[in-house]
């Protein structure tokens, strides 16, 4: 039998917690270590990481934050583009070259918006201060995605003088786009939809989880690291009861709006989604059984077999849910307004679905209605995204496994599936190979703070982070 605890740390690379908080305003720098590193030691990509987490960019008010991106790249001699200029849905490109060059171009992709921070009491250093301390960047954004694009970008700059004087076969781009956290519709759908031609991409590295250890029993310290190839998508919807002239509080009601939506409600839950081995999720489980000893590595790497049988084991956990099924949550209740003494009209229950790319939204749609269909309730879509293809694991995928080889002994790489929605998802449905990893490894401790009180970016991961993009970029640049 599986131990429990497999799936609770494999799918920690896959997700984080989402926490939407509240915003705050913009704090002066805080530099708390006294122990800055020194010049030649990254110490300006530090720097920069910190001034970048001060401009505070909650989603619908990217620009002020673009535009301090877009200065410094154009300072740093980049050729800068920018693509559209509001203050909700700032999106533009820095680049080795013109991108009227129009050479294939190697695309690193990340999202100037983060979410609201809280209560700034309940941080160590306000939220906003980009604080360097302890051997981290404190703040909102520090690691998602401010300090993913750090890393891109200072790996991009190693190569600004030779691109000045050699012809490189492909161009390098950093893509920042606005809306990541609130669907994409601002930034990368609105790139992607009018001027992917221009951007002329060969492949795009995105956003993703992160390298982690403890994945294996048998080998605690080996890092595993998933390189996303596909993900799930969104589908919004809501069920709406409407019961007219329902009457007085007073009068005993067989059926009302908010009794309907609530009984449907509560079969919904009580439906059990089956279970969907995807490709990627089996190649992953058993590229892990081939790290693990006795009974569980031979479950694990045997899994296409086993799977019918540790299902029930697999529902406990729900990350691993996430992961083998559609998940469904109902986010909110709501009503008409009227009188406290008023039966409400119209009710609504508003639901946020996640699907497997192998079940389609109508699919999705007619088990939903097979569920509901005693009760006096529609469904209506919010918002839907159509399914984007798997990435191939082949020659891009692989220079991506080599630099995190080459910086991290004896890690564990796989392709996996990304439980949650990004900005990777519109350039697949344009059949652009993407694939998403932050590639450093972060302890439990600061995964927990993403989205989360105390977010913080640890200095020694965002140095490793940078010589992986660095070598991924020297291995795509020098291939014939």
């Amino acid at each position: 039998m599986i131990n429990r605890t497999l799936p609770i740390v494999a799918l920690t690379i896959l997700t984080f917690p989402f926490l939407l908080l509240a915003g705050h305003n913009r704090q002066n720098t805080i530099h708390a270590d006294p122990e800055i590193p020194k010049e030649g030691d990254h110490s300006q990509a530090v720097l920069f990481l910190s001034e970048y987490v001060q401009h505070e960019s909650v989603s619908g008010n990217e620009r002020n934050a673009g535009k301090f991106l877009k200065a410094f790249c154009k300072s740093k001699g980049l050729h800068v583009e920018v693509f559209t200029d509001e203050i909700d849905s700032y999106n533009f490109a820095a680049s080795l070259y013109p991108l009227s060059a129009r050479k294939p171009n190697i695309i690193l992709l990340s999202h100037i918006d983060v979410v609201p921070a809280d209560d700034p009491s309940l941080w160590t250093y306000p939220p906003f201060s980009g604080t360097i301390a302890d051997g981290k960047v404190w703040g909102r954004g520090s690691f998602d995605n401010k300090g993913v694009a750090t890393m891109q970008l200072f790996s991009i700059l190693e190569f600004v003088e030779k691109a000045s004087r050699k012809d490189l076969p492909y161009n390098v781009t950093l893509l920042s786009v606005s809306g990541e956290e609130t669907g994409g519709e601002k930034g990368a759908e609105v790139v992607v939809e009018n001027f992917l031609d221009k951007l002329n991409p060969l492949v795009v590295y995105g956003g993703g989880g992160a390298g982690v250890t403890g994945i294996s029993q048998a080998y605690s310290e080996l890092p595993f690291f998933g390189i996303s190839i596909s993900q799930k998508r969104i589908l919004w919807w809501q069920l709406k009861a409407d019961v007219p002239n329902p009457g007085h509080g007073s009068v005993p009601m067989d059926s009302y709006a908010t009794f309907e939506v609530i009984r449907a409600a509560k079969a919904i839950k009580a439906h059990r989604p089956a279970l969907h081995f995807s490709d990627q999720t089996i190649e992953m489980l058993r590229t892990i059984g081939s790290h693990e000893r006795g009974l569980r590595g031979f479950v694990l790497r045997n899994i296409g077999f086993f799977r019918y049988f540790v299902g029930n084991m697999l529902r406990q956990e729900p990350l691993v849910a996430a992961l083998l099924t559609n998940t469904t949550n109902l986010t909110g209740l709501s009503s008409t307004p009227g009188a406290f003494n008023q039966v409400a009209p119209e009710a609504f229950a508003r639901f946020d679905s996640r699907l497997l790319p192998e079940i389609s939204n109508e699919q999705f749609l007619e088990r939903i209605q097979k569920k509901v269909k005693d009760f006096k309730v529609e469904i209506e879509i919010i918002r839907q995204f159509p399914t984007s293809p798997a990435s191939e694991t082949g020659t891009y995928y692989r220079a991506f496994e080599e630099a995190i080889l080459r910086s991290f002994d004896e890690a564990v790489v796989s392709p996996i599936m990304f439980v949650a929605h990004n900005d990777n998802h519109y350039f697949r449905l344009k059949g652009v190979p993407t694939y998403g990893l932050v590639p450093v490894i972060l302890e439990e401790e600061i995964l927990g703070s993403i989205h989360n009180v105390d977010e913080r970016f640890p200095i020694a991961g965002l140095k490793k982070g940078i010589k992986v993009y660095a070598d991924l970029l020297q291995s795509l640049l020098t291939k014939k």
